[in-house]
């Protein structure tokens, strides 16, 4: 490394906090072999990156596309309640498969690249089973949770080279700049995205449904590819190389799940990280029945899905940069309790809105309105929370097993978004108020948890 570059690492860190099973774990701050120049050009494609992202996943925005959308065909609450768990859950089942992989590679953008390419093609292919498809066609639902799957796995896949990457050209504390301007940016040109996706829902120029939707889909598949390769150009250090190539890939699974295990004995931080990330799982429950709830419960007119989309983006805008610099100045570990306070509120809201729609009379006028306090305070915290989930990872992460660590808490976390799938269960049973209570047990709860994390960072100040 260049003594230029080596003097700035030893800038960045100064020393460690010391925390139980953490013992002989290397910093989480790896030093990088590129120049001032490339570190700033990586870090603006890195934020061009993120801005892009948001505007293909507006299009394909899991409560206020993919949910109204199934339940438009007459889908069960159960059926519904299972698309929050694919869109996010099932990208995490091949990540233990992959970080083995990418843990080999000195280089982990080939594979970013390649994994882009199938992510891209599947919501093209999305795009038009929905085309081809009549409304009324029974395989229609079942081509949608095909096609969902197929595209949750790519994403998962593309997730452990890109987190990788980011934890090697991105110092820990720009991490929270880094990711606060990629929501922030991305948010303003989600304004815009959202108002597309609010005028195609409302059927203009006879573009009925299901064709609306379809070409959200197409125009989610354009900016995922553009996504893509704004994160494929940029300069990319070498890694420590982990692990055996000649190992068969069920000894190879085998064996990762097992290092995982022994991370979860043993590393005290990483412990209360998976057990607060796995009670955020419980309080994201009705999240993607919020938009239902609207509609059935409240008589919310699909009209007002726009504007809610709208709501939920500006409140990610207006949060974004103040939960970034959160995250770089006061750490991680006290911006997820900050999130965790804020993310009690939307259920216990939305639970009260509904209770003044059943008690005063005349109140679907204000009603809508009303209920895009619920998407502004969800938004602010999504955003935070996101921020300080991820970059609390990488920081406690050791440089050479970061991969792993990446792979085994989403694999963790995958699998137990899939008791979402009991939210739909329990709206047909016991109705949405139950399920909005329970949201907000689990929000409380990993507040709780929260409160008795520790901050793995280096509490130096860091001058990149």
């Amino acid at each position: 490394m260049p003594e230029s570059a080596l003097q700035a690492a030893s800038a960045e860190v100064a020393g460690t906090t010391c925390e139980p099973g953490r013992a002989g774990l290397a910093s989480p701050f790896e030093p990088l072999s590129l120049s001032p120049h490339d570190q700033r050009r990586n870090f603006t494609l890195g934020v061009i990156n993120g801005a892009l992202f948001r505007v293909g996943d507006v299009f394909v925005d899991t409560q206020m596309v993919l949910t109204w959308f199934l339940s438009q065909l007459g889908t069960s609450n159960v059926l519904i309640g299972l698309v929050s768990p694919l869109r996010f859950g099932g990208s995490f089942l091949l990540q233990m498969l992959a970080a083995g992989y990418v843990e080999r590679k000195p280089y982990k953008l080939p594979f970013y690249r390649l994994i882009s390419i199938f992510r891209s093609a599947s919501l093209l292919v999305f795009a038009a089973i929905v085309a081809l498809l009549p409304a009324h066609s029974p395989w229609l639902p079942w081509a949608f949770f095909i096609m969902l799957t197929l595209f949750s796995l790519g994403a998962g896949l593309v997730g452990i080279p890109f987190m990788d990457v980011v934890g090697k050209v991105v110092p820990p504390r720009r991490r929270g700049a880094f990711f606060g301007q990629r929501m922030f940016w991305g948010g303003i040109l989600a304004l815009g995205s959202s108002s597309l996706v609010g005028l195609l829902l409302a059927e203009p120029g006879g573009l009925h449904f299901p064709l609306n939707v379809a070409v959200l889909f197409f125009l989610a598949a354009v900016a995922m590819a553009v996504t893509a390769w704004s994160w494929a150009i940029v300069r990319e250090p070498p890694s420590p190389v982990h692990g055996a190539a000649d190992v068969r890939m069920l000894d190879r699974v085998i064996a990762q799940f097992r290092r995982g295990l022994e991370l979860l004995r043993e590393d005290a931080l990483f412990r209360r990280y998976v057990l607060v990330r796995l009670a955020l799982t419980g309080g994201s429950w009705a999240a993607p029945f919020y938009i239902v709830y609207a509609e059935r419960e409240l008589g919310i007119e699909a009209s007002m899905l726009g504007f809610y989309l709208g709501a939920r983006t500006v409140a990610s805008i207006g949060s974004n940069l103040i939960w970034g610099r959160v995250s770089d100045t006061l750490g991680n570990r006290k911006l997820l309790v900050l999130t965790n306070v804020v993310g009690v509120v939307p259920p216990l809201l939305a639970l009260l809105i509904g209770t003044a729609n059943r008690s005063l009379p005349d109140a679907s006028g204000w009603l809508g309105y009303a209920f895009a306090t619920v998407f502004l305070i969800a938004g602010a915290f999504s955003s935070g929370s996101g921020i300080g989930i991820t970059n609390y990872l990488l920081d406690l992460a050791p440089d050479a097993q970061r991969p792993m660590y990446l792979a085994f808490a989403n694999t963790l976390f995958g699998l137990a978004r899939f008791t979402e799938m009991a939210s739909g269960l329990i709206v047909d049973g016991v109705g949405f108020g139950v399920l909005l209570a329970i949201s907000a047990v689990f929000s409380a709860v990993a507040l709780a948890l929260s409160l008795v994390m520790a901050e793995p960072r280096l509490t130096v100040s860091a001058s990149i």
